[in-house]
């Protein structure tokens, strides 16, 4: 991956972790309606995190995870050296923010029956199986990582096994996992094959150019003419409202993601594509891109229950600007605190994962 194109990579991933915030704080509760738009865009953002996974996870097999147990290991690291801290900060605060304003918790947001069961879905990345779908309490950002695990299972299953073996775990995993997790699965494989893409084929400047804007005026176009709405709607009539809503969950616009995610892919080769072109003005902001990329997963899984605190505790005004400003100012800035003792000490949790894995491993084999 050239340094152009992942300065690029990482900008996108810091604005789609941003975006995820906005879709949050446009609730009614935390602004008033006054960014209610923003609303429509969570999914979108997040179908942009499955490429670009696939992508990343494609580059790290290729360059460095040659082995499955590095594989697991560094995945495992990468998803709890957040998801912890984050089950953790959870329960702290929805608990403490029930005490203090339980009206605020008050709605379809916060769910708290069974939360040892709750806890422990989220911890074993079970919470999003087959139709069901266990919110972490107030953290509902949390059930991608229900989906980002199988991914990476799946992936695995298909990239370090071969032949009958391959067959059976993929098969296996499929069944284990799945419709829902399944249907947005063809999104992070896009990631995977727009790495083989930029590593492997010559894309000249001028297609480079065709893709890069024109993903983005595609992307104008389609929402702008609002068919988002139109496939929701036709999803409904194919599959009926109540079965998409309840039982499809975070898939209910999986039409939709397909059209978001192959807009991305024909983004990401395009910029690829001109990365020597564009090389110069990247790297004029490649050091306040890359520190503020270094906490996107910490302000995605962070964010929710934060917001939701703040806004419990806080003297806010929904129908004031200055309100909603400073919400999301204190929210990005303890997110970027707690990054600091979680997504930026990943190697320590790849060391501990490591030596609790191998203290396992001589515990079966004695």
């Amino acid at each position: 991956m050239n340094r152009a194109t992942s300065i690029y990579l990482d900008l996108v991933r810091f604005l789609a972790a941003v975006v995820v915030l906005l879709t949050h704080l446009a609730y009614r509760r935390f602004t008033g309606g006054l960014i209610i738009e923003w609303r429509s865009f969570g999914n979108d953002a997040v179908m942009v995190f499955f490429v670009l996974s696939g992508y990343v996870i494609a580059h790290t097999v290729a360059t460095r995870d040659k082995a499955f147990p590095d594989y697991l290991l560094n995945r495992c690291a990468r998803l709890y050296s957040v998801a912890i801290p984050a089950i953790v900060l959870t329960v702290v605060l929805d608990h403490v923010g029930r005490l203090i304003n339980p009206a605020m918790y008050d709605g379809f947001w916060f769910q708290g029956s069974d939360p040892v069961g709750r806890v422990l879905h989220a911890l074993t990345f079970t919470n999003e199986l087959w139709l069901n779908s266990v919110r972490l309490f107030t953290n509902g950002p949390y059930w991608s990582l229900g989906y980002e695990f199988w991914y990476y299972m799946l992936f695995a299953a298909g990239w370090f096994l071969r032949g009958w073996q391959r067959a059976l775990w993929v098969a296996a995993l499929m069944l284990l996992v799945g419709p829902k997790i399944l249907l947005l699965f063809p999104i992070w494989l896009l990631g995977v094959w727009v790495y083989r893409i930029n590593t492997s084929q010559r894309i000249g400047e001028g297609a480079g150019w065709a893709l890069f804007l024109g993903s983005i005026g595609f992307y104008a176009a389609f929402r702008a003419a609002g068919l988002r709405d139109t496939l929701l709607q036709l999803t409904f009539d194919l599959l009926g409202r109540r079965f998409v809503v309840n039982e499809l969950m975070w898939s209910d616009e999986f039409m939709s993601a397909y059209v978001i995610g192959t807009l991305v892919a024909c983004n990401f080769i395009g910029i690829h594509a001109l990365s020597a072109r564009l090389a110069p003005l990247l790297s004029r902001g490649e050091a306040v891109i890359r520190d503020w990329a270094g906490y996107t997963f910490s302000i995605y899984l962070f964010h929710y229950p934060i917001l939701q605190f703040l806004a419990a505790v806080l003297p806010i005004e929904p129908d004031q600007a200055w309100s909603g400003v400073m919400l999301f100012v204190l929210t990005m800035a303890l997110c970027r605190v707690l990054g600091n003792y979680t997504e930026k000490r990943k190697e320590w949790w790849r060391d501990q994962l490591g030596s609790m894995s191998a203290s396992v491993a001589r515990l079966v084999t004695r």
